[in-house]
């Protein structure tokens, strides 16, 4: 109270001279009855009215000079040296559920450059267009990266339009802990969304193959042959990646052309055994000459029964044929006995088996004349090289059943009581219908094989997000709904192509267009850079228009972190003492210079700096749930500021400084 009645203290001033004034009007008026002041009023009338008036003002002016200076000294030298700003109300946190555009409430601002609350503090607002830049958070361990960001901001996205089959947003969430799967499982729970919510783990019912999907052999080798590079580092020599991927490019084309279904213990199975990959060939041969077959009139089987009647003919009524399958040795006995045949299914008629068995021949020449005439070391060599990486999937049984499921798993007839398990739906299909995907698979349990999953699920995700944009541009007028790609300590699942056209920054520079929101966080950027190849992490950070740093451990980090904020024109203060005198001379006594004449003079200039915004020890310094913060708005950058959060657990529409107050931090 007291300090807003000193805020208006001139006016105050005013009220209490105006009050003294009047008081003094009338118990100290002019004194015209005095004798020099009536000799004064008869012969200078103009000189008796200046000091008449003269007087009545002072009597007003005087007293508003002494409660200014009395009221301006009280409020300078008591209140505002020992003055506490306490933080203003905020405005109410406006509810996702109700929100009428996707947007995103990072957290409370006050002052940007000064760690002090604000009487007029509001929200921080990312919105629906600066969202689609991506949102990267890093920050140290206990830093609240987890419960103050990655908690809210899956609440508040998840939540918008949650009542809206057809607008509510799905994605994929990728974790190492093995907790926060459980608590998005929560969050959908607690908007009614517990159904869109599928989980890949050793103990769900969900199968994944991530071989299963329409890339052709070499696609997939190729993102084999990537992992592995990610997993182990990239060889000074490219021989080995590219036997890598010849090897598993032609043993999964073996399998899609055998059997239209392969997975990653097939292709391990036939790395480490030659015969078994010769039989494979040998079954697909087989199968691809099965799949033809030979029509024979009945008049002409007549003719030759006896040599006909091996290759089981079988006669067909309606048409009054003899069907069998063509084999070779059946095309030659046709050849031999010039037996008159028509073929059915023939490759030349059908495409599909046309382009198979042109497969298989490739095939054929590449394990004849490629494969069986490379040294037997070297040979050892290259399927020891991808042997560590797919034995994975061999020696773990919960392992193999979920990530190599049998071909059953995908036919609707023989796995209608899901006795094999439940294939995961595609991640067109997820994001389209609004599923959230949730990779529950903790990184103690097996840090390579749970990479290896995360990695191939987030390919998978990535290609489908992609393929939105043709069918976008071809239904303008139809609504497609935003895509969340979630990712706690994501540098466990970074990876990135450089001049490889895969790679997680080729997808974030994209994914603006087909509406995916991408938020990640991150221990710090010493943990990019240790899991990513030379300089590589800048490229992949760029990516992220919107970053928030909370606090930071590493000098690294904390250097980058400042750079990135930039630097701004600021006036800084310095100081100059000098020291003259005159008539110096030589004490006999000391031996020292002395003067009886002396100056010191004292200066104080400014001058511009071009300094950091924020330095190191700012970073380095963040309490929990602060943070310094560069936030995109989709079209124009904000400048970095102090930005406070909202831990889950506590209130939203309670002030930062309040609950720190409170110890609620």
């Amino acid at each position: 109270m007291i300090q807003r009645i000193l805020e208006a203290r001139n006016f105050l001033a005013s009220i209490l001279a105006a009050t003294t004034g009047m008081a003094l009007y009338f118990r100290a008026p002019f004194p015209e009855d005095n004798l020099f002041v009536h000799v004064m009023e008869i012969r200078s009338p103009s000189a008796f009215l200046f000091f008449k008036w003269s007087y009545t003002l002072f009597l007003y002016t005087t007293p508003y000079i002494a409660f200014s200076v009395v009221l301006s000294g009280f409020y300078i030298f008591r209140l505002k040296a020992t003055r506490k700003i306490h933080a203003g109300k905020l405005p109410l946190y406006p509810d996702p559920r109700k929100r009428a555009e996707l947007s995103l409430v990072v957290g409370e601002l006050h002052h940007p450059r000064t760690q002090v609350p604000s009487e007029t503090p509001h929200w921080l607002v990312i919105p629906e267009r600066g969202l689609f830049t991506g949102i990267a958070i890093v920050g140290a361990v206990g830093s609240g990266k987890t419960a103050a960001c990655m908690y809210p901001f899956a609440e508040q996205i998840l939540a918008f339009r949650a009542d809206d089959k057809d607008r509510r947003i799905g994605g994929l969430v990728l974790e190492v802990k093995g907790d926060f799967c459980e608590r998005i499982h929560e969050i959908l729970k607690r908007h009614d969304r517990a159904d869109d919510y599928i989980e890949i783990s050793l103990s769900s019912r969900y199968r994944y193959n991530p071989l299963h999907n329409d890339l052709d052999a070499f696609a997939l080798a190729y993102s084999i042959a990537s992992l592995l590079n990610n997993l182990f580092g990239r060889g000074k020599e490219p021989f080995w990646q590219q036997a890598y991927t010849n090897l598993v490019k032609f043993i999964i084309l073996l399998h899609k052309v055998a059997f239209d279904y392969v997975t990653l213990f097939d292709v391990y199975e036939c790395a480490i055994n030659p015969e078994l990959l010769a039989s494979r060939i040998k079954e697909a041969e087989r199968r691809l000459a099965e799949a033809e077959s030979v029509l024979v009139g009945e008049e002409e089987y007549l003719k030759h029964p006896k040599d006909l009647e091996p290759f089981q003919f079988r006669l067909n009524k309606e048409s009054s044929h003899y069907r069998a399958p063509l084999t070779p040795g059946l095309a030659s006995l046709l050849e031999a006995k010039a037996i008159q045949w028509e073929a059915e299914n023939a490759s030349a008629k059908n495409p599909v088996a046309a382009q198979k068995k042109a497969q298989l021949e490739a095939i054929r020449r590449w394990f004849d004349h490629d494969w069986r005439r490379i040294e037997p070391k070297l040979r050892t060599s290259i399927v020891e090289g991808i042997s560590v990486f797919l034995s994975l999937f061999d020696d773990n049984p919960d392992v193999k059943r979920t990530f190599c499921p049998p071909a059953e798993c995908y036919d609707p007839g023989a796995n209608t009581d899901f006795k094999f398990g439940k294939p995961l739906p595609s991640f067109s299909w997820l994001i389209e219908t609004g599923g959230i995907c949730g990779l529950n698979f903790p990184i103690g349990m097996n840090p390579g094989l749970a990479k290896a999953i995360g990695v191939m699920m987030k390919f998978d995700f990535e290609r489908a997000v992609l393929n939105r944009v043709p069918l976008m541009e071809k239904n303008p007028q139809s609504y497609f709904r935003q895509v969340l790609f979630l990712c706690d300590e994501y540098h466990h699942f970074a990876t990135v192509g450089e001049s490889e056209p895969t790679g997680d920054e080729k997808f974030f520079s994209l994914s603006r267009q087909p509406k995916c929101i991408p938020i990640v966080a991150t221990q710090s950027f010493s943990s990019l850079k240790s899991a990513l190849p030379g300089e590589s992490w800048r490229t992949l950070l760029q990516t992220f228009r919107t970053k928030i740093f909370l606090s930071l451990s590493d000098d690294f980090s904390a250097r980058t972190a400042s750079e990135l904020c930039g630097r701004e024109d600021r006036l800084k203060a310095s100081y100059n003492l000098s020291e003259s005198g005159h008539d110096a001379k030589v004490s006999l006594l000391t031996g020292r210079t002395m003067s009886h004449k002396a100056n010191i003079t004292a200066s104080k200039s400014y001058s511009p700096h071009h300094d950091l915004r924020f330095d190191m020890k700012d970073f380095m310094e963040l309490r929990n749930a602060q943070s310094v913060t560069i936030a995109y708005d989709g079209t124009n950058p904000m400048p970095p500021t102090f930005c406070y959060l909202k831990p889950y657990y506590n209130d939203v529409n309670k002030s930062y400084f309040r609950q720190l107050a409170d110890g609620e931090l």
